[in-house]
């Protein structure tokens, strides 16, 4: 883990200081820092002291627990702008959860006695925490919807369409180079990577194609929007798949 002083302005594009006072980003900004971490590297476990706000710069982070017989659940997967310790803003607290990077990741770490501090001073502050917070919640009530309404083929293709959002096509297939692992995958959706492997061929009828590790092609959006997204509740701008022309949503 490699650390260095927060002096890259374009942070302040990050949804969580969008909008904020200069004032607050510039002594927020001199006493953050940014750290580096490997591959598998822990950033926090689960019952360490939430002593700061860590913001996603690069790569990507999961979030998860562990159960009392030793079990791995992994809760959530970040990246850049997600927003992790939020507990630090209430004092004496501890994380609910643990957090590694799944590749090289760069996060911007800001102690919590600074944060709260400015937290006296604008009450923004803590209602921009307690918004990444609720983000999280909203996140995860919509995968616990998903886990109840939709079969598995159709959480794998609603966790393809949020990953290829980034391709600039409106209904027209494309090839996207899929994040992370298709184990990771697997552990995202709370799957066995070989009920993954099942359920991912049988997207192959709905134009469904990865022959490799990383890469996927989908031949036609629409078609695939139509079978996953008929049972979400989420409403457009609510995922990161929706940047797509659904026609049932």
């Amino acid at each position: 883990m490699k650390n260095k002083n927060c002096t890259d302005h374009s942070l302040r594009d990050l949804p969580f200081f969008s909008g904020l006072k200069e004032e607050d980003m510039h002594v927020l900004f001199a006493a953050g820092k940014v750290r580096d971490y490997s591959k598998s590297e822990h950033i926090f476990r689960q019952g360490d002291a939430a002593d700061r706000l860590f913001i996603v710069l690069q790569g990507q982070v999961k979030r998860y627990c562990v159960t009392a017989d030793g079990e791995e659940t992994t809760v959530m997967l970040c990246m850049r702008g997600d927003v992790l310790g939020e507990a630090c803003i209430f004092e004496s607290s501890s994380h609910t959860f643990s957090s590694e990077a799944t590749t090289d990741a760069r996060m911007l770490e800001i102690p919590d006695e600074a944060l709260r501090e400015r937290a006296r001073e604008n009450s923004d502050i803590p209602i921009r925490v307690m918004a990444a917070l609720s983000r999280d919640m909203h996140r995860m009530q919509m995968e616990n919807e998903h886990r109840a309404l939709m079969n598995a083929p159709q959480r794998i293709g609603c966790l393809l369409l949020q990953a290829s959002s980034g391709i600039e096509s409106e209904g027209a297939g494309g090839t996207f180079g899929l994040p992370y692992s298709k184990a990771l995958a697997a552990q995202i959706l709370g799957m066995r990577p070989e009920t993954f492997s099942r359920a991912l061929m049988q997207l192959r009828s709905f134009g469904v194609s990865a022959p490799r590790e990383r890469d996927v092609t989908i031949a036609d959006y629409n078609r695939l929007i139509d079978y996953c997204c008929q049972h979400c509740t989420s409403l457009p701008g609510e995922c990161r798949g929706s940047k797509r022309q659904r026609k049932v949503h």
